[in-house]
């Protein structure tokens, strides 16, 4: 039985007119075409200069951009075969103070790469040394958060999580119990206990639950040994475990309704709800779930903002203020796939955001930013940033490759 409440939401359509309208210049950094590649990317800062630089993963090896270079490429290390890596993250992993990049994906392989800077190297013209987390679990998408409270920073992945040890080549894995592809770390409790949980997929019979994990350093225990308590947001989220496509989903946080709560937002790599033939949606679209007072109870409230909204990567649904009222909004891209739905929806390929006008979560304006069959159109992996002297957050996407499109690395710049 479903427990949870259900609300519809308002959507008002987007005016292409006066201070409302958002606008985004496309920039192509790279028109590198690599056929079925993830291009896992980045956005970030990594040298002395004041600027956020952008980077991805092609057959060429891994490039940093240089903003302050116009954009100018260099490859800083390299993992081996690119179509093996999915997904990447930007961290501190060895706490130099110096952002390095973690990555993962189909090859098996977690790793990071170290930012030379912490050795007073130059970014851009020395190889960064790569530390290999695990070369033997599936690591699809990976996000990084401190589990222990000890400082440093773990790893998260389609697996389970990584423990950081003594060293830098030191990891413990950990089965959390989770299941499925799709992942988020964040202190879901906000007590500012250094204790993040992860929210995933559970398993339960045949049914595909959301779900958040409960550090059990909450309440004392140790993340490496204790148990980590599955706690249901929601039993049905539109699909079961023998739906591949229900089993995949994009995860992220932040406070939607400005009450203070940790909220979630995501969305399926299913296309929502659907006909019923062999290309039917499946999942509820895009949606978010209103925390309740206590997060361990399930009384988390279910709003929908578009049901026909999928096929939205794993790591392809970014928040922040894109339009700068204080007010968090929803930037989704759905990768290739979705543009062959059989339905007849206009909901084809696209990179958009949801902008929360009322602050509440009740009312949002939609942008469409680009559609299928644009240049671009969609994207994957996507990650969002400040760039140059801009005071709004830019996106930066590509596509998959997947039917043979071309994939070029672009930047939607927000002026």
């Amino acid at each position: 039985m479903r427990r949870y409440l259900l609300t519809v939401i308002v959507l008002a359509a987007f005016k292409i007119a006066g201070a409302q309208n958002r606008h985004f210049t496309q920039i192509v950094i790279d028109s590198t075409i690599q056929y079925n590649s993830h291009k896992p990317k980045v956005l970030g800062k990594f040298s002395k200069d004041k600027y956020n630089d952008v980077g991805t993963l092609d057959k060429q090896g891994f490039k940093l951009y240089r903003y302050a270079e116009d954009w100018k490429p260099y490859v800083i290390f390299s993992p081996g075969n690119p179509q093996g890596f999915e997904d990447a993250q930007v961290a501190d992993i060895n706490n130099d103070g110096w952002n390095d990049i973690t990555i993962g994906g189909w090859s098996n392989q977690t790793l990071w790469a170290e930012n030379p800077m912490g050795k007073g190297k130059d970014p851009y013209i020395t190889q960064w040394t790569i530390h290999m987390i695990d070369s033997t679990r599936f690591s699809h998408e990976v996000c990084v958060a401190d589990l222990n409270a000890d400082g440093k920073p773990d790893v998260i992945t389609t697996s389970g999580v990584y423990i950081q040890g003594a060293t830098l080549d030191s990891w413990t894995f950990i089965n959390i119990g989770r299941n499925g592809q799709g992942t988020f770390a964040v202190n879901i409790l906000n007590n500012k206990d250094g204790f993040a949980d992860v929210i995933a997929l559970y398993r339960s019979g045949e049914d595909c639950q959301i779900a958040w994990f409960e550090n059990p350093g909450h309440t004392g225990g140790n993340p490496v040994k204790d148990k980590w308590k599955p706690h249901i947001i929601d039993s049905w989220p539109g699909g079961d475990f023998y739906n591949f496509e229900m089993t995949t989903m994009a995860f992220t946080c932040s406070d939607i309704n400005g009450d203070g709560r940790v909220d979630l937002v995501c969305a399926s790599q299913g296309e929502g709800p659907g006909p019923g033939d062999a290309n039917a949606q499946v999942g509820d679209g895009l949606v978010w779930y209103e925390a309740p007072k206590d997060p361990r109870s399930n009384g988390w409230a279910k709003h929908i903002i578009n049901p026909k909204i999928g096929w939205v990567h794993a790591s392809s649904i970014q928040l922040a203020d894109f339009d700068g009222d204080g007010h968090v909004d929803i930037n989704y891209a759905q990768q290739d796939q979705s543009k062959d739905r059989k339905d007849g929806s206009n909901i084809k390929q696209q990179l958009g955001i949801y902008y929360n006008i009322s602050g509440k979560g009740k009312t949002w304006r939609h942008q469409i930013i680009s559609r299928y069959k644009d240049y671009g159109s969609g994207g994957f992996n996507s990650k969002i940033g400040i760039v140059g002297n801009d005071k709004l957050p830019s996106i930066l996407t590509s596509l998959h490759g997947y039917f043979g499109d071309a994939n070029p690395l672009i930047l939607w710049r927000n002026k």
